[in-house]
C-alpha cells in the first residue's frame, strides 16, 4: 500500500518499510528524526515562509519581489483569488482532519482504498 523509500531510516537499521501507517506512524520514527523534522519546519518558519523585503500586500504575502502575475489583476479579483486560496486551504484542513478522525475511530489508517476497495492493513 503506497511507494515506500529503500535503505534505513536510521543507523541503527530501522528501515523505511518498517514505520507505520498513519498517525500510529510517529511512534515508529526514531526521536532525533522527529526533532529533524520539527527543526526543519522552524527553519522555514523563520528563515523562507516571511515577507523579506517588508513588501507585502497583505499578511500571508511571501512573493519576495517575484511576480506571478498577481500585479495584473484588479484589487476586486486580487480579494476573490485571496477569498478562494482561504476557502481551499479550509477545506483540506477539514479534509485531513477527518481523515485522522476516521483513522483513531476504525484504525483503518487508508479510507480511500478502502472505500475503492482494495486491501487496507
Amino acid at each position: 500500500a503506497g511507494n515506500r523509500l529503500s535503505g534505513d531510516i536510521d543507523y541503527s537499521g530501522t528501515s523505511f518499510a518498517d514505520i507505520k501507517v498513519g498517525i500510529a506512524g510517529l511512534s515508529d520514527i526514531p526521536p532525533a528524526g522527529l526533532l529533524q523534522i520539527i527543526a526543519f519546519i522552524g527553519f522555514l518558519e523563520l528563515n523562507v515562509m516571511k515577507d523579506v523585503k517588508g513588501t507585502g500586500e497583505f499578511p500571508g504575502d511571501f512573493r519576495n519581489g517575484f511576480d506571478f502575475g498577481w500585479d495584473k489583476y484588479t484589487e476586486e479579483e486580487k480579494m476573490k483569488k485571496r477569498a478562494i486560496e482561504l476557502n481551499n486551504g479550509r477545506a483540506a484542513q477539514m479534509g485531513i482532519l477527518g481523515l485522522m478522525v476516521h483513522e483513531q475511530l476504525g484504525q483503518d489508517p487508508y479510507v480511500i482504498n478502502s472505500l475503492l476497495g482494495y486491501p487496507t492493513v
